[in-house]
C-alpha cells in the first residue's frame, strides 16, 4: 500500500554522499578511522520509481488475475437481512462483549472503507447499514459477488445462523454452487432425530447409519468437513479403538438434546469412518485449523497435531485441505504441505480479517515450503455478501 512506502528525502544527504557503479548512494560514516571509509548503501532510485517499475512488471499478471472468475473454495450460507445476526459480525470472530471492540482493529477500519467505496457511501458503519437495509439483499448480493469476480461457492452449511438461506438461492449471486458436507453436523443431526431411538444404538448402528447416509449424499456434494478442532482438538487418533468410541457414544447420548458431540473418541472415530468415505468417494476432507471464535482452543489447533492421520497409509490419497492458513501455524501448514502429498492449503478467513501486514506475512508463510499449486483460495465468506466481497 502507499501508505507503507518509505519516503526519500534528498535533504538529507550529507555533501560527501556519492553514488558507485552499483548504482547506490554511499555516505561515509561519522568518525570513521583513518584510512577506512565505512559506507552505507542508500538507493538513488525513488521509491516510486520502483513501485512503477514493479508495477510494470507484473501488469499483465495483474490483468490475469483481476480478470479470472474465482472459485472460492470454503465459505458459509447467507442470511436474510431480517437476521438477528448483527453487521458488525462481518468484521470480527468475536462475540458478546468482545465485538464492541472489533472496531476499533485495523482490519475494521480498512475493510469498512473497502465497502464503503464499493457501495459509494460514506465510511462509516451507521452508513454502510443504512445503504444495506435501502437496497436489500438481492442488490447488495449483486454488486458484491459482481465485484468479487467469483464463479463458484463451495458452501459448508453446517454453520447454522438466524434466518440462513437454503444452498439454491445463493444461486441468484453465483452460477455454480456445491456443498460442502460437515460430517459433526451429520452425526449430531442423526442423534438428534426424534425419529431414531438413540437409546438402544451401538457404536455398530450408529456407524451403519451414518456412513450410509454419507454414502447416500456422496454423489451430491464437492467436499467433506471436520470441525474437530472446535470439539476435541487436531491431534486425532485414527487407530481409536471401538471399545472408546462406544463408551464415548454411551457418554453423548447420555446428555441433552439437542446434543453437541465433544467426545474425543467419537469424534476421532467419525473422523476415521469419514476419511474411508472420502478416500472411496475421491472427496477431499477440509479441516479448520489455526484461528476462529472463542469457541476452539486455540492451542489444540496447530495443524502437526495431525501427524498420526497423516502417516496413515490408508488415507494416503485422501486430500486434506487446511483450511483459514492455519493462522498463527502457517510455518507448521506450509512444511506440512511440502512434506506431505495429501496436504493442501487455503488462506480463507486469515484474508481479510488480519491487518495488512497480518495477511502478507501469513501468506508468505505458506509459501516459504508450500508448492504454489497447493495453496487455494476461498472467502470463507458467511451471512453477509460483503464478506466474499472482503474475502
Amino acid at each position: 500500500p502507499p501508505s507503507l512506502h518509505l519516503q526519500y528525502n534528498t535533504h538529507s544527504v550529507p555533501r560527501h554522499a556519492r553514488q558507485d557503479r552499483s548504482g547506490f548512494r554511499t555516505v561515509k560514516q561519522e568518525g570513521a578511522a583513518p584510512g577506512k571509509s565505512p559506507t552505507t548503501p542508500r538507493l538513488s532510485e525513488r521509491p516510486t520509481d520502483r513501485r512503477r517499475s514493479m508495477e510494470a512488471r507484473y501488469a499483465e499478471l495483474r490483468r490475469a488475475v483481476e480478470e479470472t472468475a474465482a472459485v472460492d473454495a470454503h465459505a458459509h450460507n447467507l442470511v436474510d437481512t431480517a437476521s438477528s445476526l448483527p453487521f458488525l459480525r462481518c468484521f470480527s470472530e468475536a462475540d458478546g462483549d468482545a465485538l464492541a471492540f472489533a472496531p476499533h482493529s485495523l482490519s475494521f477500519k480498512r475493510s469498512l472503507k473497502e465497502i464503503a467505496a464499493l457501495y459509494g457511501c460514506e465510511a462509516s458503519l451507521e452508513k454502510v447499514e443504512e445503504f444495506r437495509k435501502a437496497q436489500g439483499l438481492s442488490s447488495i448480493g449483486s454488486k458484491c459477488f459482481q465485484a468479487a469476480n467469483v464463479s463458484a461457492i463451495l458452501v459448508d452449511d453446517g454453520l447454522a445462523f438466524d434466518k440462513m438461506l437454503e444452498l439454491e438461492v445463493h444461486k441468484e449471486f453465483v452460477p455454480t454452487v456445491g456443498r460442502v458436507l460437515r460430517i459433526e453436523w451429520l452425526a449430531e443431526t442423526i442423534i438428534n432425530d426424534d425419529s431414531f431411538s438413540g437409546s438402544s444404538w451401538t457404536l455398530d448402528s450408529f456407524t451403519e447409519t451414518f456412513v450410509a447416509k454419507l454414502k447416500s449424499v456422496a454423489s451430491k456434494i464437492v467436499g467433506l468437513k471436520s470441525i474437530a478442532a472446535y470439539r476435541s482438538g487436531l491431534e486425532i487418533d485414527p487407530c481409536v479403538s471401538k471399545t472408546d468410541a462406544e463408551d464415548g457414544l454411551r457418554k453423548e447420548l447420555t446428555g441433552q438434546r439437542p446434543l453437541r458431540i465433544t467426545n474425543k473418541s467419537l469424534i476421532d472415530y467419525l473422523f476415521t469412518c469419514s476419511l474411508d468415505i472420502s478416500v472411496q468417494s475421491h472427496l477431499p476432507m477440509q479441516i479448520h485449523t489455526g484461528f476462529g471464535d472463542k469457541d476452539l482452543d486455540l492451542r489444540k489447533c496447530n495443524p502437526l497435531y495431525l501427524r498420526a492421520v497423516l502417516e496413515d497409509e490408508r488415507f494416503a490419497k485422501c486430500q486434506l485441505v487446511l483450511l483459514h492458513a492455519s493462522y498463527p501455524y502457517s510455518k507448521e501448514a506450509s512444511y506440512l504441505a511440502s512434506v506431505y502429498s495429501q496436504v493442501y492449503l487455503d488462506f480463507g478467513l486469515a484474508i481479510p480479517k488480519l491487518s495488512v501486514q497480518g495477511m502478507v506475512s501469513s501468506l508468505k508463510e505458506l509459501l516459504e515450503l508450500a508448492p504454489i499449486n497447493k495453496v487455494m483460495f476461498s472467502s470463507d465468506g458467511y451471512a453477509f455478501p460483503e464478506t466474499y466481497y472482503l474475502g
